[in-house]
């Protein structure tokens, strides 16, 4: 017992500590910690270096080269007859040992195709900036079902939980009354049957809010053995706020918006392709010594200066028809993402349609569901008090009872289509991050 005792403060401090989670905090958190995020960010990153990388195509390159040559054998020339006699002469030129260093600068002065590369920049930075959005939207889309399930699967626990309180209480009357011999056996029986099943449901109705909650703090990024209470009732219509006034403005949508920067891109991927017929010029300066000699010590005595400056142009003349090819998959590529543009803005604008449909229906059940829940519980209080009185059979008691558990069920299930249905409109009219910041 005394070691039991010792224990406990310790298990208290190592045990993880409660935290309470409104959906708000819940999709703060996820945007700290979740690892879709990071990827995300990541992404956008690497375009930002690639835009450099683009930029140094039309800036200044500098190289340096050092070389070391050892002539194992010099290669001979024949010097014609009457050089420095009258017969052909063999001559080896050079020396043992050639060292040379040198430091190459180039600037690119015309190259279309490296503009082109250049221009595409801003919209492929803006295409990113796009995705960093989407992948956000996603999170808080992702966040919000996981938040709202767990929230109805609580509820149905909570109901049960009545339920099963309402049975405790029969059963103790119901015993009594088998004991005067008011009550048959039987009824004794089927309340207890259905106590133990409504025990059931609650015992999977509570695993079904646990994996709910694991599912939403996976969504986040957060250790799966952090506990967690919710602390949102966001099912009620009364929490939710205010949806707005606005329809569905096609603009307002990521995905249309980076479907825009993405036909930019085709567009002048296309202009770089045709481009490349073009001439280039640059313009460069070459400067470096040597040293030479047939010994290596001796070698490095003497250097001897150099340098050249001057331009070069490169004229594509054939290339096998290969940038030939590379148009016209350039056009292809850029009419398939038009078209294709034409049919995911239909696609869209029937999203949004169907979610606006849906919404209604949701809002129209939920009304419907909660008359017809508080109809079921003041016909139960009704009918149970009336048991208790003896003016009804045990059966009232169960069918106004199962009436009442299906009412319920309904009701929690209204509430979470209803929920789901917003956020399905907000994503659909391309303002669920603006929904989610104002929670």
């Amino acid at each position: 017992m005394k070691i039991r005792t010792l224990l406990l403060p310790l298990l208290a401090l190592t045990a993880p500590a409660m935290a309470q989670l409104t959906l708000k905090e819940a999709i703060a958190y996820g945007k700290e910690h979740s690892p879709t995020l990071v990827i995300a960010a990541n992404d956008h990153a690497v375009t930002h270096a690639q835009a450099q990388e683009a930029l140094s195509g039309y800036l200044p390159q500098v190289n340096g080269t050092g070389q070391l040559d050892d002539n194992l054998k010099r290669q001979t020339t024949i010097l014609p007859a009457g050089i420095f006699s009258s017969e052909p002469t063999p001559v080896k030129f050079g020396t043992q040992f050639n060292t040379s260093l040198s430091l190459q600068g180039e600037q690119t002065l015309v190259d279309v195709g490296k503009l082109n590369g250049i221009q595409a920049i801003k919209p492929d930075i803006k295409r990113t900036d796009i995705q960093l959005q989407q992948a956000e939207e996603k999170l808080i889309y992702d966040v919000a079902r996981a938040y709202a399930e767990a929230l109805t699967y609580r509820e149905q626990t909570r109901l049960l939980a009545d339920n099963l309180q309402q049975y405790d209480d029969l059963l103790p009357i119901l015993q009594l009354r088998q004991e005067k011999g008011v009550a048959q056996p039987l009824d004794l029986d089927r309340t207890q049957v259905t106590q133990r099943n409504i025990k059931s449901q609650y015992t999977v109705s509570q695993a079904n809010y646990d994996v709910a909650v694991d599912r939403l703090k996976q969504v986040i990024g957060m250790p799966l053995d952090q506990l967690v209470e919710l602390t949102d009732s966001i099912l009620d219509p009364r929490n939710i706020g205010a949806l707005g006034s606005d329809g569905f403005v096609l603009g307002n949508l990521l995905e249309y918006k980076y479907s825009e920067q993405m036909l930019l891109l085709y567009g002048i991927d296309l202009k770089s392709k045709r481009n490349a017929f073009l001439p280039t010029l640059s313009a460069y300066g070459r400067y470096g010594t040597m040293a030479q000699g047939n010994d290596l010590g001796s070698s490095y005595q003497n250097w001897y200066d150099f340098a050249a400056i001057g331009l070069k142009l490169n004229v594509p003349i054939f290339s096998g028809m290969r940038r030939v090819s590379q148009i016209k998959q350039s056009e292809l590529a850029l009419s398939s993402a038009r078209e294709q543009l034409k049919l995911n803005s239909s696609g869209w604008e029937l999203t949004y349609r169907n979610a606006d449909t849906r919404l209604t229906a949701s809002e129209i059940n939920v009304n419907n569901d909660a008359e017809n829940l508080n109809l079921a519980e003041k016909v139960f209080a009704v009918t149970n008090k009336q048991y208790q009185e003896g003016l009804v059979s045990l059966s009232d008691v169960l069918t106004a009872n199962y009436q009442l558990k299906e009412a319920q069920n309904n009701y929690t299930t209204s509430l979470l289509n209803n929920y789901l249905a917003i956020i399905d409109i907000q994503r659909a009219k391309g303002s669920l991050i603006q929904f989610a910041n104002a929670l």
